[in-house]
C-alpha cells in the first residue's frame, strides 16, 4: 500500500514540478554583468547561466562542449557586443543549432544596443595595431547610466521571448533604473573632490568609469590593445607619469601585474591597483553596485596614499 501511494505521488506531482521548472526562461550571458542584469530584471521568471567567470577576459576565452549543450537549450542568450567577443562567440552561435538566438531572432539579445559608445576610431583600423575594437570601446558597462540601458534591453528581450509577463518585467525593470540612479548620486557626491585625478591604466577598459566619475585614465600601458609593452613604451610611459605627477595604475585581474608592478617600481611613490572590472571579478564583489562602490573606493584611497587628489 505504502508504494502505491509513493507512485501516485509521482504521478500527480512531479509534473507538475517538471512544468514549474520548463516555465522558466533560460538565458545564457557571456558575462557575469550580464547575468546579474538578467537576475535583476527575471528574476523568478529566468534561469540564467554566465559562460564566463568575472575574472576571465572575454577577449579570448577558451570555449567548451558543454557551452554549445548551454546554448542550444537557451530561449535567449545576451552577448556584450562590439566585437569584445569576437573571437568565441560566432562560432558557438553556429554551431549551437538553436534557431532561436541567432542574430535578428526574438531571443538573440546584444547589450550594446542603445549605448553611447565612447572610443570610436578615428583612423583606419588595421591588425598592425592590436586588438582595436573597430565599433568603439566595448567596456561599457563599468558606467552606471549604460547598466541602466542594458537592463531595459534586456527587459525588451525578455518581454520579447515571454510576452505574458511583460509587465513583470517592466516593473523590475524600473525598481532596477530607480535604484541605480539613487546609487550613481550618492557615488558621484563622493568622488567630487577627486574630479580631474590623473591615473595610469594597463588596458583602455575605464574610459566609462572615467568619464562618468570625471578622472583622468588616458594613460595606457599598453602599446597597442592585447598586445605586451616594448621596454622602450614603457619609458615613456614611466617619463610621463614622472612629469604629470601620476602615480596611480589601475588594472584588472586579466591583466599581467608584471608591467605596472615595473613602471611603478619607477615611478617615486606610485601604486598598483587591481579592480574588480566586473561582478564577481573579485570575491568581494559580488554585485553590479559593489562592483563600481569597491572600484571607486580603491581609486579613492590610492589618490589620498598618494597625495594625487585632483591633480
Amino acid at each position: 500500500m505504502k508504494f502505491l501511494y509513493i507512485i501516485l505521488f509521482y504521478i500527480l506531482f512531479f509534473p507538475l514540478s517538471i512544468l514549474t521548472a520548463q516555465s522558466k526562461i533560460n538565458v545564457v550571458a557571456t558575462t557575469t554583468d550580464i547575468r546579474y542584469l538578467v537576475e535583476q530584471i527575471g528574476r523568478d521568471k529566468v534561469n540564467v547561466i554566465s559562460l564566463i567567470r568575472g575574472y576571465d577576459d572575454p577577449h579570448f576565452v577558451m570555449t567548451r562542449p558543454d557551452y554549445l549543450v548551454k546554448m542550444n537549450r537557451a530561449e535567449m542568450f545576451c552577448m556584450v557586443g562590439l566585437d569584445l567577443e569576437i573571437g568565441w562567440v560566432p562560432l558557438l552561435l553556429e554551431q549551437s543549432r538553436n534557431v532561436t538566438i541567432q542574430k535578428g531572432q526574438p531571443g538573440y539579445c546584444d547589450t550594446s544596443v542603445g549605448i553611447k559608445i565612447l572610443g570610436k576610431p578615428t583612423i583606419q583600423v588595421d591588425r598592425s595595431m592590436g586588438d582595436m575594437h573597430i565599433f568603439g570601446n566595448p567596456h561599457y558597462s563599468y558606467d552606471p547610466i549604460n547598466a541602466i540601458q542594458m537592463a531595459r534591453t534586456i527587459s525588451e528581450s525578455l518581454i520579447r521571448v515571454d510576452p505574458e509577463n511583460k509587465e513583470y518585467y517592466l516593473k523590475n525593470y524600473t525598481e532596477f533604473k530607480k535604484r541605480i540612479v539613487s546609487f550613481l548620486k550618492i557615488e558621484m557626491k563622493k568622488m567630487e573632490n577627486y574630479f580631474g585625478s590623473k591615473v595610469a591604466v594597463f588596458h583602455d577598459e575605464f574610459l566609462y568609469l572615467a568619464n562618468r566619475f570625471r578622472f583622468n585614465a588616458n594613460l595606457t600601458l599598453e602599446e597597442r590593445p592585447g598586445v605586451p609593452p616594448s621596454n622602450r613604451y614603457l619609458e615613456n610611459v614611466i617619463k610621463t607619469m614622472s612629469s604629470q605627477n601620476i602615480k596611480v595604475i589601475l588594472i584588472s585581474p586579466v591583466n599581467n601585474p608584471k608591467y605596472a608592478e615595473y613602471v611603478a617600481s619607477r615611478v617615486q611613490g606610485a601604486v598598483v591597483v587591481k579592480m574588480p572590472t566586473s561582478v564577481e571579478a573579485l570575491p568581494e564583489a559580488k554585485t553590479y553596485e559593489d562592483t563600481i562602490r569597491i572600484s571607486l573606493e580603491k581609486i579613492r584611497k590610492a589618490l589620498d596614499e598618494t597625495g594625487t587628489r585632483g591633480n
